[in-house]
């Protein structure tokens, strides 16, 4: 067997913060490496730990899938892993753990045929993906045949989804490239995020504290000609930032109620990777609205990457493309969901 990498089958990053990753080391790799002030204090050791979706015909029960324990990528397709809590992993009573999958295509070793698996970081998995699945639970059989149905069969090394800006290597070896540092920096732990989280609870806080009363305005309002129902759905059509910054700036449309009727579920709706904040209750003065908008507006654009400038969050940025993959795979399940339910119903 040849050597090559294998991608994290929900955000196409590599498995190894090391071996594969060059930062700085070498100037004579020109753009070929990564720059340490970009990546700067972000834990990159979350690319080492993986776990991985696979399935076991001889499981018993219905369900035939299995997710592994605490594992690690070798080399060439291959994967070290423990067999977790899961009992449908398949175990070999000829060795100790960790025991060896192979990702992404089956591969016989001479003695048995292994039935591939699809692996992933840990915190890609348990902190993003189930997260933007909610309370659901997960059908495993239905998603290992959805990787199957998605498997690039050129490379074998990755999932054929929209892994999103920049877009990860893919190829037989990880390249390092400047400018993509974002793919490799921890996408949950992200301390430059901590300052913004905790002026918008200091601010929210403040308020609680101190509160002051209100005044309408002596002037009039424009908005207040406007039915309440149109004015909520002005809200609807603006982005989460503007809403706050209207009701900041009009006294009609402050005390007018959020068609979600809560700002948890708002925020849920317009900022999902950001979990941080669907906590914080966004109610108060309009003074308050508007320094909250502009700390709102300002984290979004901290999660946009723009190639070329390095004026966003790495963290988030990586985050945010990783929950829109989550997405698309989310929605690409529900579809093989139904189809499923159907053709049992049809087979009844």
């Amino acid at each position: 067997m040849g050597g090559f990498h294998v991608y994290c089958a929900i955000c196409g990053s590599t498995f190894s913060s090391r071996q594969f990753i060059s930062i700085d080391s070498d100037s004579e790799m020109g753009d070929h490496t990564y720059s340490g002030e970009v990546i700067g204090d972000s834990d990159l050791e979350w690319l080492d730990d993986l776990r991985a979706l696979g399935l076991n015909p001889d499981a018993v029960g219905d369900r035939k899938s299995f997710v592994t324990g605490d594992g690690y990528y070798d080399d060439a397709g291959a994967i070290d892993a423990d067999a977790g809590e899961d009992p449908n992993v398949p175990i070999d009573p000829d060795r100790r753990p960790p025991y060896r999958f192979y990702a992404y295509m089956a591969w016989n070793d001479g003695m048995q045929e292994h039935i591939p698996v699809f692996p992933f970081h840990k915190i890609c998995y348990e902190d993003i993906l189930l997260r933007c699945f909610k309370d659901e639970t997960l059908n495993g059989d239905v998603l290992y045949s959805l990787c199957g149905e998605l498997v690039n069969d050129f490379s074998h090394n990755a999932l054929l989804l929209d892994y999103g800006e920049p877009t990860p290597p893919g190829e037989q070896y990880w390249e390092c490239k400047k400018g993509e540092e974002l793919l490799v920096t921890n996408p949950v732990e992200i301390s430059p995020l901590t300052k913004y989280l905790n002026k918008l609870r200091d601010l929210v806080n403040a308020e609680l504290d101190t509160p002051q009363p209100e005044k309408g305005p002596e002037s009039a309002d424009i908005f207040n000609k406007l039915p309440y129902e149109l004015r909520q759905q002005i809200f609807s059509l603006l982005p989460l930032a503007s809403v706050l910054a209207l009701k900041a700036a009009s006294w009609s449309m402050h005390t007018t109620q959020l068609p979600e009727k809560s700002w948890k579920k708002r925020l849920e709706s317009d900022l999902p990777w950001l979990w941080e904040v669907h906590v914080i209750d966004m109610t108060g003065s309009q003074k308050l609205e508007a320094k909250l908008s502009k700390i709102i507006a300002k984290l979004e654009e901290k999660s946009q990457y723009r190639n070329g400038k390095a004026n966003y969050i790495p963290g988030l940025a990586n985050r945010k493309r990783i929950w829109m993959v989550c997405e698309d795979i989310k929605t690409l399940y529900h579809e093989n969901l139904a189809e499923k339910a159907k053709s049992e119903k049809s087979e009844a």
